[in-house]
């Protein structure tokens, strides 16, 4: 393994905030370095370019003292010299014999010893034309010209010592370099504090995951105020804890309920099963009654473990619908003919039956018509009336289905969709036969059909539910 692979193994198993920390000064450190390389730069440049303007400045001016000898060279004064160079340049003047004969600086380092101080690697930032030397402690500037009279040649020398500004630079590299080190243990220190911070709710995500079990998920992630990408995390994290809470208890009741339902039944069929092994198996009139009445749970068992099948592949999203076009009138009529035939007890209207195609799963809207019909026979007395009525308003047929029964208070009209939810004239009491899943089919059938239903009741007068089913295209 490759030393890169096994850099990337270790960062790998590091948290995420010592990532973003490492990250972190790893960028700072590198801006930094970008920002002092760039100073470095600039205080290089500032430091040999004053030295060369003025060693220049001051050959330009002592090449037009020459120019001047050439006219009036009697006039010849040695100051012209001194007066002519900047201050802190040293000038030499060295004939063709190798002596000087001028020198305005006696104290000044000789010419031999700055050749052998000469640096074979100048600085970058150095002029070609320039010879750079170090001396002890000093960095020595020097540039050179030669002047010609009367067939003698000498030659000029121009130093320029920039001791200070080396002490300047030296002080500053040292500085800089302090504050490099600084600056990347400052961005090690507030990056983790930082990312300690922000990374706060994934950790606390992280704990209340582990404690989450099925029977507690109480533990919701404290919300902060910023609006930021991990507070919108914390409350999706919520809500996804409240919504599987919800199932959760949902869930729990619809067991309970279940097991409460189908308790009921199975304890009548025992019981008279035992009546009879005890008492009727000599009287054939008493046998037949009690097993009409085993049959009769039997039946109703039957028709809820149906139900509960049904809302479980709704739950799973696992129900197919095979939608078609149908004829609404077509199956509103039959639906009603066999009610008719069904139901003695009641009188049943079909009042208006308008002819309208709509586009569905024919079995669960047949389905869902008889369970609003055997609401409505189940919830009227004897003796009343359950009406059907279609018609067409716009693009959606208005099926109403109307009976003169109990009534629903209007403070539970939308409880009726709850599973297991049942009413009487005392409303929400389980006395009324039946499971009480109907209605919650019916809902489940709708909403897949996007067909909306209303519900208009007056308690003791009667109740109306309205569908309003939208017409094929």
């Amino acid at each position: 393994m490759g030393f890169i692979e096994k850099i990337k193994r270790r960062v790998n198993g590091f948290e995420i905030s010592t990532k973003i920390t490492l990250g972190y000064a790893i960028f700072f450190a590198i801006l930094l370095a970008v920002i002092n390389f760039a100073m470095w730069l600039g205080v290089m440049n500032a430091l040999y370019s004053p030295a060369e303007k003025t060693i220049l400045y001051s050959m330009e001016r002592i090449k037009n003292v020459f120019d001047a000898l050439e006219t009036n060279y009697n006039n010849y004064n040695p100051n012209a010299f001194h007066g002519a160079l900047v201050a802190g340049v040293v000038l030499r003047v060295v004939d063709e014999r190798g002596e000087v004969f001028i020198d305005t600086d006696d104290e000044y380092p000789s010419i031999e010893m700055f050749n052998a101080g000469i640096l074979k690697n100048p600085p970058i930032f150095a002029e070609k034309e320039f010879d750079i030397a170090r001396i002890g402690s000093a960095l020595v500037y020097r540039a050179k010209m030669d002047y010609t009279h009367d067939d003698e040649t000498v030659t000029l020398y121009f130093f320029r010592t920039i001791t200070s500004e080396l002490k300047l630079f030296d002080d500053l590299a040292k500085f800089l370099l302090a504050l490099d080190i600084f600056g990347v243990l400052f961005a090690i220190g507030v990056g983790w504090l930082l990312s300690r911070r922000i990374l706060m709710p994934i950790k606390t995500m992280n704990a209340l995951a582990r404690e989450i079990a099925f029977e507690k998920m109480s533990g919701r992630i404290p919300l902060g105020t910023a609006n930021d990408e991990l507070n919108e995390l914390a409350k999706t994290f919520n809500g996804m804890l409240d919504r599987l809470q919800g199932g959760i208890n949902k869930q729990q009741q619809f067991v309970s309920d279940a097991s409460h339902e189908l308790r009921t039944p199975a304890a009548v069929i025992k019981g008279y099963i035992d009546f009879i092994e005890t008492y009727g198996m000599a009287d054939e009139a008493l046998l037949k009654e009690n097993l009409k009445i085993i049959g009769s749970e039997a039946q109703n068992m039957q028709a809820l473990l149906e139900n509960l099948l049904f809302l479980s592949r709704t739950d799973r999203h696992s129900q197919k619908l095979n939608k078609k076009i149908l004829d609404l009138d077509d199956i509103v009529g039959d639906v009603m003919s066999k009610m008719k035939t069904v139901v003695k007890t009641h009188k049943v209207e079909l009042i208006k039956n308008t002819p309208a195609k709509i586009f569905g799963d024919e079995t669960t809207i047949r389905q869902m018509i008889r369970i609003f019909l055997d609401n409505a026979v189940k919830y009227t007395p004897e003796g009343g009336n359950i009406k059907v009525s279609s018609e067409i308003d716009g693009d959606k047929v208005l099926l109403s289905i109307s009976d003169s029964g109990i009534g629903i208070a209007p403070e539970n009209q939308q409880k009726i969709f709850d599973r297991f939810v049942r009413i009487d004239s005392e409303d929400l009491v389980s006395e009324v036969n039946g499971s009480g899943l109907g209605l919650s089919i019916a809902k489940w059938i709708a909403d897949s059909h996007k067909i909306k239903i209303s519900v208009e009741s007056e308690l003791g007068k009667g109740t109306t539910f309205t569908l309003e089913i939208p017409i094929a295209k």
